[in-house]
């Protein structure tokens, strides 16, 4: 749901074009980094990474969160997750976090926390191309729709609960432009909440498509597993990498999982393992 870092390219070659020095980088930026999506091959049914392997079990509280990913042709670990969580199947990235936390709040507390999206700005994660951890977001707050910038009060418990689509902006740490995203409860019960949040803006880097309006999908559940005590599970979704190596649209999208569920959490997950 956010941006990765450019990649640096090995030099190339001199060429007649080196004469024109800007508008060779441009094309050969173009050329390496995006494809449009009439040139990428689809994905062979057998190969789809959605399954219908049956959830792990939370892992105590004072266990790590366990943080799982599947990617054509480089990580799957494991059978492919149930994603009838998102919408649709042909995802081409997916970030499951499964984990426990302990919060006093009934369910209207944590819908309140969940709709809090002003509290993210200054949340920090942990960096895998910067090796650190460093600020996520810069900025982020509620609106009142998709076309508008103006600021408005957090979303409310009776906000969420009435199941429309709230929407709310953020901009991060590669990149200063403020994104929509809409956020919705799609299921609510007393011992489970489940929140869907999708970008709604087309996002680029460069000049160059990253990411369609609603192919980013962000699936966030909440169930009670006793008295002040919830289990979480996420499952990230994205449907088509164009922009960097697909390696590190994993690295980048689970460390802003993780990075989300320590937010709520109040934790600090160690993730430098999962490279």
């Amino acid at each position: 749901m956010t941006l990765p870092p450019a990649l640096a390219r090995p030099a190339q070659p001199s060429s007649p074009c080196s004469r024109r020095r800007l508008a060779c980088r441009l094309a050969g930026l173009a050329a390496a980094l995006w494809l449009p999506a009439a040139s990428r091959a689809a994905p062979e049914a057998d190969a789809s990474l959605c399954g219908s392997a049956p959830h792990p079990a939370y892992p105590a509280v004072d266990q790590p969160a366990l943080v799982q990913s599947w990617l054509p042709g480089h990580v799957r670990d494991g059978p492919g997750p149930d994603c009838s969580v998102l919408q649709g199947r042909d995802f081409e990235l997916l970030v499951r976090l499964t984990a426990s936390f302990n919060h006093p709040a009934d369910q209207d507390g944590l819908l309140t926390r969940l709709g809090a999206v002003s509290a993210l700005k200054g949340a920090s994660y942990w960096s895998f191309t910067d090796r650190k951890r460093q600020l996520l977001f810069k900025e982020a707050y509620a609106v009142d729709s998709a076309a508008s910038l103006q600021p408005r009060p957090d979303f409310t418990a009776t906000e969420l609960r009435a199941g429309q689509e709230l929407c709310f902006v953020h901009s991060d740490n590669r990149s200063s432009k403020l994104q929509h995203y809409g956020m919705r409860l799609v299921k609510i019960s007393p011992d489970l909440l489940r929140l869907q949040v999708e970008n709604l803006d087309e996002l680029r880097m460069y000049g160059l498509l990253v990411a369609s309006p609603r192919e980013t999908q962000w699936s966030v559940t909440l169930e009670r597993l006793g008295p002040g005590r919830w289990g979480y599970r996420s499952l990230l979704g994205q449907r088509r990498l164009r922009l960097g190596r697909n390696q590190q649209h994993r690295l980048s999208n689970l460390a802003r999982s993780v990075a989300m569920f320590d937010l709520l959490a109040g934790r600090q997950t160690e993730i430098e393992g999962h490279r």
